[in-house]
């Protein structure tokens, strides 16, 4: 069983345990209700509560058998319900267990018997066994709430505030139920003189007529806490309106204090340098609202930079990219992102943290130096999870003048607008001719926010570059699928056969690309001869192309590899955990089911603070059952591990880690690109539910605001 399942399999658990200690106080308290009844439906009642109890024992019981497979497989999966949980449950479970079942066996067994213990002692059972479980329920619910609501990092005051909840539930339960013994009895309970075992319910009865005050303020206490609380959690989701990001204050080392920063760097000013003589690539993109027809026949309403996907951006290594911006009539307002290049901060393009979004009429020019070659992506980052989804998104190469190019260079970019599935420009066919024998390298990206898996016919191929970086050696590969996550990409490259090569995607079941060889008619019937749709399930038979183990590693290199150097040379000065999960959240003041870091929502989660020359090691655990592209802007990561097992082909080098459910990537950082960068997940949906954090460099600041009069929405 994978993690991601004993991760399912444990909250099922915790909800079955909830549910059936409630069941068994509501049991045990309606199976002594009634003095007078000898009805045979009491001892099935006690016995139903008996049943209930075992139950409830049995899954929280159950819980504990599965925390070793969670340990194994690490350690964050497991640590809050190691450390909180087991205690918080497994005590008052053993207490409801060995104070409920003798109680219930003798209800069950004894029946209705007036006789047997003594009045005081029965009485006494009675409510030590309703209490007990009443605590295990109270437990059971206080460890969801640790699930859904605190998280694998709760702060002490949040432990407190859920335990003093629990303990306050156990005396409501007394309040409400029992008082507390006295000579008061009732004549109905008095059978031959002798007090029957229900009488100290009917005390209990009396007492909330003459206790109703104190029950009332405990439960008073109660709601005012959650409702405190929530106000609490609601104001924090609501902080960054308005606000600029604070800089970081100081770089942690390990050793001392925070270190004082003085005169901090504002991010419009992190521009970068250019080569005075330098060929200047220059573009303009206008954004704006459109109808637009696909070839298929279909129309929708989108939102484009004058075509779908955007113009084709392209420059060569050295080359100065200048893009102007200008906004004609998206409400909205954009922005430009360089998806995976490592430009200046100033040009990185995220609304409320390096620029205010372009709104309609206006512009905006961004100029940076082509420093790295590969196959990337741009994209609005303003209000991103609407606007890309939309289509404000374009394709952008940068080609090495010092390798050979591919005689056919195709760029492919998949992508889902309102529904219909594309493969470049088209949902349906699109042919392109290259001639027998020569190359071909298609570019193959994810521009959606979900993950794409690629399937090539016709011929075998080699996966030449992985998120813009070349492979090294890579192998041929035939009979499997390329899995792209959100926003990843990989050149895919082979000699063209003599017969007609064809890319699909499951994501877009009605488009093709056909590579045809050049010289054969391609019109007509001879195009019948490719199939519409992909074979049935293959989608779902074919293996996938797992790129830890493709390619052959570096062995003996002194080269730089992301700002770090081989293995045996790289000082790692700093760590970070982040834990992706799902708790109830305020996201901007709506209550959320909301994707978490580190327990927290955006903008309440904590920034990831770096100085200028670190090398950090990453850890990325995902506990959920979604998969996470988790994208580091500025940024490329080396992968160190997957689930412990370190690569062994070839380098594997990124700017989007597609983290699955219930696994963990060890990353390494170079920090090497001053500013403050977004680090988020790449299904838009969840960074604008609170899967986002910031990597803070020390001595840096942001003029802009997020929300407020500017309209800043970097999601």
């Amino acid at each position: 069983m994978t993690t991601s399942q004993l991760l399912a399999v444990d909250l099922v658990l915790a909800v079955l345990a909830a549910g059936a200690w409630i069941s068994a106080v509501w049991l045990t308290v309606a199976s002594t209700t009634t003095s007078t009844d000898r009805t045979p439906g009491k001892p099935r009642a006690a016995s139903l509560a008996l049943l209930v109890v075992g139950a409830a024992v049995a899954a929280t019981v159950a819980r504990y058998a599965i925390l070793p497979a969670l340990v194994a497989g690490s350690w964050w999966f497991a640590s809050e319900r190691t450390t909180i949980n087991l205690p918080l449950t497994a005590i008052p479970a053993a207490w409801a267990a060995m104070a409920g079942v003798p109680f219930l066996l003798r209800r069950r067994n004894t029946g209705f018997n007036p006789g047997g213990p003594g009045p005081e002692r029965s009485a006494r059972s009675r409510e030590w066994a309703v209490l007990a479980m009443a605590a295990a329920a109270a437990s059971a619910v206080a460890s969801l709430a640790l699930t859904f609501i605190l998280g694998p990092f709760p702060a002490p005051w949040s432990l407190a505030v859920l335990l003093l909840v629990a303990a306050l539930s156990v005396l409501f339960v007394k309040l409400a139920l029992f008082t507390q013994r006295g000579p008061v009895r009732k004549a109905s309970d008095i059978e031959g003189g002798v007090e029957t075992e229900n009488s100290g319910l009917t005390r209990g009865r009396s007492g909330m007529g003459r206790r109703p005050t104190a029950a009332a303020a405990v439960a008073g206490l109660m709601a005012c806490t959650a409702l405190g609380s929530g106000v609490f959690a609601w104001l924090g989701s609501r902080s960054s309106d308005g606000v600029v990001i604070a800089a970081a204050v100081g770089h942690h080392d390990g050793g001392g204090g925070p270190a004082a920063v003085a005169d901090p760097t504002p991010v419009s000013s992190l521009l970068g340098q250019s080569p005075a003589e330098a060929v200047v690539r220059h573009y303009e993109l206008t954004a704006r609202v459109e109808q637009v027809t696909l070839p298929s026949g279909q129309s929708t309403e989108a939102w484009t930079f004058g075509s779908l996907p955007g113009p084709a951006l392209e420059a060569e290594l050295g080359e100065v990219m200048e893009v102007v911006l200008k906004n004609r009539d998206v409400a909205a307002g954009v922005t430009l992102h360089w998806h995976g290049y490592d430009v200046p901060n100033a040009m990185d393009g995220v609304a409320g943290a390096t620029q205010d979004a372009v709104m309609p009429g206006q512009s905006m020019t961004y100029r940076f130096t082509a420093a790295q070659s590969g196959t990337y992506w741009y994209h609005t980052h303003q209000d991103s999870a609407e606007g890309v989804r939309k289509g404000l998104y374009g394709t952008f190469v940068v080609h090495d003048p010092t390798l050979p190019r591919a005689q056919t260079d195709i760029v492919v970019a998949g992508h889902d607008l309102s529904g219909l599935g594309l493969l470049g420009s088209s949902d349906r066919s699109s042919t392109h001719p290259a001639l027998p024998g020569s190359s071909v390298r298609m570019r193959l990206i994810n521009t959606d926010s979900l993950p794409q898996r690629y399937l090539v016919e016709g011929t075998s191929f080699k996966a030449a570059a992985v998120d813009g970086t070349e492979v090294n050696q890579p192998g041929d590969v035939s009979g499997k699928l390329v899995r792209l996550g959100a926003g990843g990409r990989v050149d895919i490259a082979f000699t063209m056969p003599d017969t007609p090569v064809t890319l699909r995607s499951d994501a877009a079941s009605s488009a093709v690309v056909v590579v045809a060889p050049s010289g054969a008619s391609w019109s007509g019937a001879a195009e019948m001869e490719v199939p519409e749709k992909a074979p049935p399930g293959v989608f779902n038979t074919t293996p996938v192309l797992d790129l830890l183990d493709y390619g052959k590693p570096v062995v003996g290199t002194k080269a730089d590899l992301v700002g770090t150097k081989a293995d045996a040379e790289v000082a790692i000065t700093r760590e970070e955990v982040v834990v992706l999960d799902r708790q109830f959240r305020f996201v901007d003041g709506i209550p959320r089911y909301a994707f978490t870091v580190n327990g927290a929502a955006y903008p309440l989660v904590p920034s990831m603070d770096v100085a200028l020359g670190d090398t950090v090691k990453v850890t990325v655990v995902n506990r959920t059952a979604d998969p996470h592209p988790m994208h580091p802007h500025g940024h490329h990561v080396r992968v160190l591990s997957r689930n412990g097992v370190a690569p062994t082909g070839s380098p594997l080098v990124l700017d989007t880690v597609d983290v699955l459910p219930g696994e963990v990537w060890e990353l390494l950082l170079h920090a090497d690109n001053p500013g403050i960068w977004m680090d988020h997940c790449h299904n838009l949906d969840h960074a604008a539910e609170g899967m986002m954090m910031l990597l803070k460099y020390q001595g840096v600041s942001s003029p802009f605001i997020q929300g407020g009069h500017s309209h800043n929405r970097p999601e």
